[in-house]
């Protein structure tokens, strides 16, 4: 399409403008998917649409067999494994995402690490498992908390980057609560 040369004045400023406020935009933050709250501003708890009911909490422990043949039939490797299952109660997640498990080491949540996961559709569920898979004692610390699935593609994608923001499965909030409790295992 052409364009005479008194039509092309309104289009290199619609396009100016439209350049300028994409730019305004992206300095402000608003053209973000979701702002994370500054790192002194945040608290942990249930929020209204979100929570993780942690009294009642369970713990079993169990074993993980798996095996592996080797093509040509001569290697045969079993590894077994002990594994512990958290069951919580009740989790009520305002849009699909995960109930996740971070490790307490040295008395700090580490969000370097991830020790299980739980895939959760919109609203309540009941009796929700969490399998581990490694050994967790009672009274063994973990960080219980809420990852939207911002893709929605059903796979927890997990990415840690430094100040605590992780930007793929972002952890869930509302206002500055994230919504998470720190929760010892039960016996």
């Amino acid at each position: 399409m052409c364009l005479k040369e008194s039509e092309e004045v309104p289009v290199m400023h619609i396009k100016r403008a439209l350049s300028f406020a994409l730019s305004i935009a992206f300095i402000s933050g608003t053209a973000t998917a979701q702002e994370t709250p500054e790192r002194s501003q945040i608290t942990m708890g249930n929020g209204t649409a979100n929570a993780i009911q942690v009294e009642g909490l369970t713990r079993q422990n169990g074993k993980s067999i798996a095996s592996e043949v080797r093509v040509d039939g001569t290697d045969v490797s079993t590894l077994r494994a002990n594994t512990t299952a958290v069951t919580f109660p009740a989790v009520t997640i305002e849009k699909a995402g995960w109930i996740v498990l971070h490790p307490v080491i040295d008395g700090r949540p580490d969000g370097d690490i991830v020790s299980g996961f739980t895939y959760l559709n919109p609203g309540q569920s009941e009796n929700v498992t969490i399998r581990i898979q490694h050994p967790a004692d009672a009274g063994d610390r973990f960080l219980a908390m809420l990852h939207s699935d911002v893709d929605q593609d059903r796979v927890f994608d997990f990415v840690f980057v430094e100040d605590g923001i992780n930007v793929e499965d972002t952890a869930v909030f509302e206002g500055t609560r994230m919504i998470a409790h720190l929760i010892a295992l039960p016996e």
